[in-house]
């Protein structure tokens, strides 16, 4: 039997730490008559177990729930596939961030005369979190909304701007808040009411940077260069335009960087 200071040296653990482990379970406290803590060999070999399943990336309680339970090659097996799959959407977490890094970066730092270009799209589902500025639907749909902030970066925040309301001659628009996913990123979505979540068909789209002012944002003076640009190339739009917002500049005394996806006919 060994005293905590003992056991500390052996595991490579400070005291604390091994008090820490105590509370959630690791360690279970022996004590003598005196009252003094100790240890045994089999403790140790709980450390060791432990810090084995911490490398997979196992949280402190997970591992401590894997060690207590009788040990079956198939349940760890069914752990770790768990886990290889949590890890992979982390991966990917961490890849579309530093994606949106450098994509912020390049708009940061382009020229006034790359606002506009023609891209293919991938289609994206949505769930709105508003209808224009009337936010109540969002507590219909709290766990859809929910489970999209559960995978941003992969889902983004995003304004879906009604073709109507665009091109019907109306001094501005309304755009409805959401958060928006990739179709090919579908499977990131669980629990959810599909029925409550809408897609937006983008395929041919313009692609249009611009920086504004929040206040002017919605009025339909903000959107004259898109209008110019697709009477220039004959170009028509052909669906609701997907608004991504870049960098939000809240105190009116710069811009708002966006980027749009305006879906075209042809």
């Amino acid at each position: 039997m060994y005293k905590i200071s003992q056991f500390a040296n052996m595991t490579g653990l400070t005291q604390s730490k091994v008090r820490f482990y105590e509370k959630y379970g690791l360690l279970k406290v022996h004590k003598e008559e005196n009252g003094y803590r100790y240890f045994t060999r089999w403790d140790a070999f709980r450390v060791n177990a432990f810090r084995s399943l911490l490398e997979y990336g196992f949280t402190i309680k997970k591992a401590v729930q894997i060690i207590d339970k009788k040990q079956s090659g198939s349940m760890f097996i069914n752990s770790l596939e768990k886990k290889k799959e949590e890890l992979q959407i982390e991966i990917n977490i961490m890849n579309s961030r530093m994606k949106k890094i450098n994509k912020a970066l390049s708009l940061l730092n382009s020229k006034p005369d790359n606002n506009f270009r023609i891209e293919f799209m991938e289609d994206y589902l949505y769930v709105l979190a508003s209808n224009g500025i009337d936010f109540d639907i969002s507590n219909e749909n709290r766990t859809e909304l929910k489970c999209f902030a559960d995978v941003m970066p992969i889902a983004s925040c995003a304004r879906i701007i009604k073709k109507d309301e665009l091109m019907g001659g109306s001094k501005s628009t309304n755009p409805s808040y959401c958060f928006a996913l990739p179709v090919s990123e579908e499977h990131l979505l669980k629990k959810c009411d599909k029925r409550k979540i809408k897609r937006i068909e983008l395929g041919k789209c313009v692609y249009y940077q611009r920086k504004v002012c929040r206040s002017k944002s919605q009025t339909i003076e903000s959107y004259y260069d898109l209008f110019e640009y697709l009477d220039k190339y004959n170009l028509r739009i052909r669906g609701d335009v997907i608004l991504f917002p870049t960098f939000l500049n809240l105190d009116e005394y710069g811009n708002d960087i966006e980027i749009l996806y305006v879906p075209i006919e042809g």
